[in-house]
């Protein structure tokens, strides 16, 4: 039997074309070449059913809000517990909430407020282990890896999209968000700069220096016709996978798709301006941008780097500075979802890992609270305009309608049509479920 072999020439370039693949694209997908990427994401495409079209954008507050100078006010407290803030009217009858969120204001006949979900605990770690993950415990995938899992093969876009902390950070935040068991593949594709920055830019997807689309389109023809003569002399099917997924790589680098949705610059001006010419605005708008070009999850991230809602002292200057930025940023996003026609496929979750508790501390601030906090939800398909469960007089407690982040988790994998008892298996070949606990938020139905 006759034994072809491969010429020296096209094997070595064959070996340029995954190097090439491999160095085009930032290494800032744990490691993995893009071609490596695509292949495992699209190894996960056949895990169940189709999916719905739905979304999810997940704006983290980092350090845990309080509920008083936010959404859950108590002006008839005393005074070391109602804060410095008063109370303001809002477009939902009989409902206030805190003077520094006056588009809040506007805008809730188009949300839903969850005033009395209990994490269990006041520890930074367990709280967002919790909220992002499902689980208390670390090492955990988070909830946006999970859905890149699920959701990927679907289309050209990253499948799950974190933004907010720098690079450089070195922070207990970052691990909640990662893949963890589920593998590299099914981390966030990372987008540190600012994106209201003048020199916002997407490593991840920028070419090298000195190669442009139309020289990187020249590359793609050569290497087309190397894999044409490769295919020639093997019938190996692994071999027809890479090269898809080589395909799909050159696409998502080199085609229009992922550099428009990340280009705020086709925004009109006004756009960028109602959600704030700051880091919080233009990553919500970044995230509607996603959300509509196919990203099936995005966690905006509140600048954990410097933990702007953990305030132990001074939540007055604190939440002087935080809530008009806030203010903009999720009033605007809520508004777009509803008048792009977004709100039945997009769900927004606006939480962090606890409240602040009840009464002013010696420092003027308020410190970790795990008994009670407020979550705002949007979108969905949800019933909007409503407020479900209340605090105690003084915020200290659930008084009615008891709920907790695995509730919130519940609904929103509802709408994403994924199913919470699916398991996966961690490092131990233990099959481990999405979720323990938590239902479905009946009153949102």
């Amino acid at each position: 039997m006759t034994q072809h072999r491969i010429p020296r020439r096209f094997t070595h370039r064959a070996i340029q074309r995954r190097s090439f693949l491999t160095t085009t694209v930032s290494a800032g997908m744990a490691g993995f070449s893009l071609p490596t990427l695509l292949a495992r994401r699209g190894q996960s495409a056949a895990l169940g059913q189709p999916l719905p079209d739905t979304a999810v954008i997940q704006v983290w507050l980092g350090g845990g809000p309080t509920h008083f100078e936010t959404y859950d006010p108590k002006p008839q407290a005393p005074a070391e517990y109602r804060g410095p803030f008063q109370p303001i009217s809002t477009g939902l009858p009989g409902t206030q909430i805190c003077e520094l969120l006056p588009r809040h204001a506007t805008i809730l006949d188009r949300v839903a407020l969850l005033r009395s979900v209990e994490v269990g605990s006041s520890s930074h770690d367990t709280g967002m282990y919790i909220c992002t993950t499902g689980k208390a415990k670390k090492n955990q995938p988070a909830t946006g890896s999970y859905v890149a899992k699920i959701r990927a093969g679907q289309g050209s876009m990253p499948p799950y999209v974190h933004l907010g902390f720098p690079q450089t950070a070195n922070l207990v935040f970052v691990p909640n968000f990662k893949s963890h068991y589920l593998g590299g593949a099914f981390d966030p594709f990372y987008v540190h700069d600012d994106p209201a920055g003048d020199k916002f830019r997407v490593p991840n997807l920028q070419l090298v220096d000195g190669l442009t689309s139309d020289r990187l389109r020249d590359r793609k023809s050569l290497l087309d016709e190397v894999d044409k003569v490769q295919r020639e002399f093997t019938s190996n099917r692994a071999a027809e996978s890479i090269d898809h997924f080589t395909r799909s790589a050159f696409e998502v680098v080199s085609g229009p798709r992922a550099r428009e949705a990340f280009d705020l610059s086709r925004e009109q001006e006004r756009t960028r301006q109602h959600y704030g010419m700051h880091r919080w605005g233009q990553s919500c708008l970044l995230a509607r941008r996603l959300v509509e070009a196919g990203v099936p999850f995005v966690t905006v991230n509140f600048d954990p780097h410097s933990y702007s809602f953990d305030m132990h002292s001074n939540v007055a200057g604190g939440m002087r500075s935080a809530g008009p930025r806030m203010d903009s940023a999720i009033s605007a996003l809520v508004e777009e979802l509803y008048s792009r026609g977004l709100d039945k496929k997009v769900l927004l979750i606006v939480w962090g890992e606890f409240g602040r508790t009840p009464k002013i501390n010696k420092s003027s601030g308020r410190d970790h609270w795990g008994p009670v906090m407020s979550v705002l939800l949007s979108g969905g398909g949800l019933r909007v305009g409503q407020v479900i469960g209340s605090s105690t007089s003084k915020g200290e407690v659930p008084k009615d309608r008891p709920l907790s982040p695995y509730d919130v988790l519940a609904t929103m994998y509802r709408h994403l049509g994924i199913d919470p008892r699916m398991t996966f298996l961690d490092h131990a070949g233990r099959p481990l479920r999405l979720l323990d606990d938590g239902e479905v938020i009946s009153e949102l139905l």
